[in-house]
Protein backbone atom coordinates (compact mmCIF):
# COMPACT_ATOMS: atom_id res chain seq x y z
CA UNK A 1 0.00 0.00 0.00
CA UNK A 2 2.82 2.38 0.91
CA UNK A 3 4.54 1.72 -2.41
CA UNK A 4 1.28 2.49 -4.29
CA UNK A 5 1.14 5.96 -2.72
CA UNK A 6 4.77 6.54 -3.58
CA UNK A 7 4.16 5.61 -7.23
CA UNK A 8 1.09 7.84 -7.39
CA UNK A 9 3.04 10.72 -5.88
CA UNK A 10 5.88 10.33 -8.40
CA UNK A 11 3.36 10.10 -11.23
CA UNK A 12 1.72 13.36 -10.15
CA UNK A 13 5.10 15.09 -9.78
CA UNK A 14 6.35 13.86 -13.16
CA UNK A 15 3.12 14.91 -14.92
CA UNK A 16 3.36 18.33 -13.30
CA UNK A 17 6.93 18.70 -14.51
CA UNK A 18 6.05 17.60 -18.03
CA UNK A 19 3.10 19.97 -18.32
CA UNK A 20 4.86 22.89 -16.66
CA UNK A 21 7.81 22.43 -19.00
CA UNK A 22 5.56 22.64 -22.04
CA UNK A 23 3.67 25.60 -20.62
CA UNK A 24 6.83 27.41 -19.59
CA UNK A 25 8.41 26.92 -23.02
CA UNK A 26 5.27 28.33 -24.66
CA UNK A 27 5.13 31.25 -22.21
CA UNK A 28 8.84 31.93 -22.73
CA UNK A 29 8.14 32.02 -26.46
CA UNK A 30 5.35 34.56 -25.96
CA UNK A 31 7.61 36.77 -23.84
CA UNK A 32 10.42 36.57 -26.40
CA UNK A 33 7.93 37.54 -29.14
CA UNK A 34 6.76 40.58 -27.16
CA UNK A 35 10.37 41.65 -26.66
CA UNK A 36 11.23 41.25 -30.35
CA UNK A 37 13.55 38.25 -29.93
CA UNK A 38 11.99 36.27 -32.77
CA UNK A 39 14.60 33.55 -33.24
CA UNK A 40 14.57 32.77 -29.52
CA UNK A 41 10.76 32.73 -29.62
CA UNK A 42 10.84 30.27 -32.53
CA UNK A 43 13.15 28.03 -30.50
CA UNK A 44 10.81 28.12 -27.49
CA UNK A 45 7.71 27.41 -29.58
CA UNK A 46 9.52 24.49 -31.21
CA UNK A 47 10.34 23.21 -27.73
CA UNK A 48 6.66 23.48 -26.74
CA UNK A 49 5.68 21.60 -29.91
CA UNK A 50 7.98 18.70 -29.03
CA UNK A 51 5.46 17.57 -26.41
CA UNK A 52 2.32 18.36 -28.41
CA UNK A 53 3.00 18.68 -32.17
CA UNK A 54 -0.58 19.71 -32.99
CA UNK A 55 -0.88 22.52 -30.43
CA UNK A 56 -2.48 25.27 -32.52
CA UNK A 57 -1.34 28.25 -30.44
CA UNK A 58 2.29 27.07 -30.41
CA UNK A 59 2.14 26.42 -34.17
CA UNK A 60 0.80 29.92 -34.70
CA UNK A 61 3.49 31.35 -32.41
CA UNK A 62 6.21 29.53 -34.35
CA UNK A 63 4.83 30.79 -37.66
CA UNK A 64 4.56 34.34 -36.33
CA UNK A 65 8.12 34.24 -34.98
CA UNK A 66 9.39 33.18 -38.42
CA UNK A 67 7.17 35.77 -40.11
CA UNK A 68 8.40 38.63 -37.91
CA UNK A 69 12.01 37.52 -38.43
CA UNK A 70 11.45 37.75 -42.20
CA UNK A 71 11.74 33.98 -42.69
CA UNK A 72 8.58 33.71 -44.79
CA UNK A 73 9.26 30.29 -46.29
CA UNK A 74 9.79 28.86 -42.81
CA UNK A 75 6.51 30.46 -41.65
CA UNK A 76 4.32 28.72 -44.25
CA UNK A 77 4.49 25.26 -42.63
CA UNK A 78 3.58 26.29 -39.06
CA UNK A 79 0.83 28.65 -40.23
CA UNK A 80 -0.61 25.94 -42.50
CA UNK A 81 -0.55 23.38 -39.69
CA UNK A 82 -2.10 25.95 -37.34
CA UNK A 83 -4.97 26.49 -39.79
CA UNK A 84 -5.47 22.71 -40.01
CA UNK A 85 -5.39 22.35 -36.20
CA UNK A 86 -7.77 25.29 -35.64
CA UNK A 87 -9.76 25.96 -38.84
CA UNK A 88 -11.78 28.72 -37.14
CA UNK A 89 -8.67 30.76 -36.28
CA UNK A 90 -9.00 33.90 -38.35
CA UNK A 91 -5.64 35.23 -37.19
CA UNK A 92 -3.74 32.13 -38.36
CA UNK A 93 -5.47 32.20 -41.74
CA UNK A 94 -4.82 35.92 -42.17
CA UNK A 95 -1.13 35.58 -41.35
CA UNK A 96 -0.93 32.63 -43.75
CA UNK A 97 -2.36 34.92 -46.45
CA UNK A 98 0.14 37.64 -45.54
CA UNK A 99 2.98 35.14 -45.75
CA UNK A 100 1.85 34.09 -49.22
CA UNK A 101 1.76 37.76 -50.21
CA UNK A 102 5.31 38.21 -48.91
CA UNK A 103 6.36 35.25 -51.07
CA UNK A 104 4.51 36.78 -54.06
CA UNK A 105 2.05 33.88 -54.33
CA UNK A 106 -1.04 36.00 -54.87
CA UNK A 107 -3.27 33.07 -55.86
CA UNK A 108 -2.73 31.31 -52.53
CA UNK A 109 -3.17 34.62 -50.68
CA UNK A 110 -6.51 35.19 -52.42
CA UNK A 111 -7.74 31.71 -51.42
CA UNK A 112 -6.83 32.33 -47.77
CA UNK A 113 -8.39 35.81 -47.73
CA UNK A 114 -11.62 34.45 -49.24
CA UNK A 115 -11.74 31.69 -46.62
CA UNK A 116 -11.14 34.35 -43.96
CA UNK A 117 -14.38 36.11 -44.87
CA UNK A 118 -16.40 33.14 -43.57
CA UNK A 119 -14.76 33.38 -40.13
CA UNK A 120 -15.35 35.64 -37.17
CA UNK A 121 -13.06 38.57 -37.86
CA UNK A 122 -13.22 42.26 -36.98
CA UNK A 123 -15.37 44.07 -39.58
CA UNK A 124 -12.58 46.50 -40.40
CA UNK A 125 -10.18 43.66 -41.20
CA UNK A 126 -12.89 41.88 -43.23
CA UNK A 127 -13.42 45.01 -45.35
CA UNK A 128 -9.69 45.41 -45.97
CA UNK A 129 -9.34 41.72 -46.86
CA UNK A 130 -12.27 42.03 -49.28
CA UNK A 131 -10.68 45.07 -50.91
CA UNK A 132 -7.38 43.20 -51.23
CA UNK A 133 -9.11 40.27 -52.93
CA UNK A 134 -10.88 42.70 -55.30
CA UNK A 135 -7.55 44.23 -56.28
CA UNK A 136 -5.71 40.93 -56.77
CA UNK A 137 -8.38 38.85 -58.54
CA UNK A 138 -8.16 40.48 -61.98
CA UNK A 139 -4.50 39.55 -62.27
CA UNK A 140 -1.13 39.66 -60.60
CA UNK A 141 -0.22 42.98 -59.05
CA UNK A 142 3.23 44.54 -59.08
CA UNK A 143 5.33 43.48 -56.10
CA UNK A 144 5.21 46.99 -54.58
CA UNK A 145 1.39 47.03 -54.55
CA UNK A 146 1.22 43.51 -53.10
CA UNK A 147 3.67 44.58 -50.38
CA UNK A 148 1.51 47.64 -49.65
CA UNK A 149 -1.55 45.40 -49.30
CA UNK A 150 0.36 43.06 -46.99
CA UNK A 151 1.56 45.90 -44.78
CA UNK A 152 -1.93 47.46 -44.69
CA UNK A 153 -3.54 44.22 -43.58
CA UNK A 154 -0.86 43.68 -40.96
CA UNK A 155 -1.40 47.23 -39.68
CA UNK A 156 -5.10 46.41 -39.28
CA UNK A 157 -4.22 43.33 -37.20
CA UNK A 158 -1.88 45.36 -35.00
CA UNK A 159 -4.54 48.07 -34.64
CA UNK A 160 -7.09 45.49 -33.48
CA UNK A 161 -4.59 44.06 -30.98
CA UNK A 162 -3.84 47.55 -29.61
CA UNK A 163 -7.54 48.28 -29.17
CA UNK A 164 -8.12 44.95 -27.45
CA UNK A 165 -5.16 45.46 -25.11
CA UNK A 166 -6.36 48.97 -24.27
CA UNK A 167 -9.82 47.67 -23.42
CA UNK A 168 -8.49 44.87 -21.25
CA UNK A 169 -5.70 46.81 -19.55
CA UNK A 170 -6.29 47.86 -15.96
CA UNK A 171 -6.72 51.59 -15.66
CA UNK A 172 -3.85 52.93 -13.60
CA UNK A 173 -4.67 56.62 -13.89
CA UNK A 174 -7.49 57.89 -11.74
CA UNK A 175 -7.57 61.53 -12.77
CA UNK A 176 -10.50 63.94 -12.89
CA UNK A 177 -11.87 62.29 -16.04
CA UNK A 178 -12.88 59.33 -13.92
CA UNK A 179 -15.01 61.42 -11.58
CA UNK A 180 -17.83 62.33 -13.88
CA UNK A 181 -20.13 63.54 -11.11
CA UNK A 182 -17.67 66.15 -9.82
CA UNK A 183 -16.01 68.51 -12.31
CA UNK A 184 -13.49 69.59 -9.65
CA UNK A 185 -12.03 66.10 -9.60
CA UNK A 186 -12.85 65.06 -6.06
CA UNK A 187 -12.23 61.42 -5.34
CA UNK A 188 -15.36 59.37 -4.54
CA UNK A 189 -13.75 58.29 -1.25
CA UNK A 190 -13.57 61.90 -0.09
CA UNK A 191 -10.01 63.05 -0.77
CA UNK A 192 -8.66 65.22 -3.53
CA UNK A 193 -6.15 63.26 -5.64
CA UNK A 194 -3.86 66.24 -6.38
CA UNK A 195 -3.07 67.64 -2.95
CA UNK A 196 -5.02 70.39 -1.22
CA UNK A 197 -7.67 72.05 -3.41
CA UNK A 198 -7.38 75.82 -3.76
CA UNK A 199 -10.33 78.17 -4.12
Amino acid sequence: MKQGWRRAWWLVVSLALVFSGCASAYRSGQIAMQEGRYLEAASKFTEALADDPDRADALFGLGLAHYRAGLFRAAIGPFGRSVLAAPDSAEARLYLALTYLALEDQGAAIRQLKALQDLSVHPRIAVQAGRAVGLMEPGPLPAEIAEFIRQSLEDEILWQQDVLEARLAPHMYFGPAWFVGDPAGWHPLGFYPYGVPRP
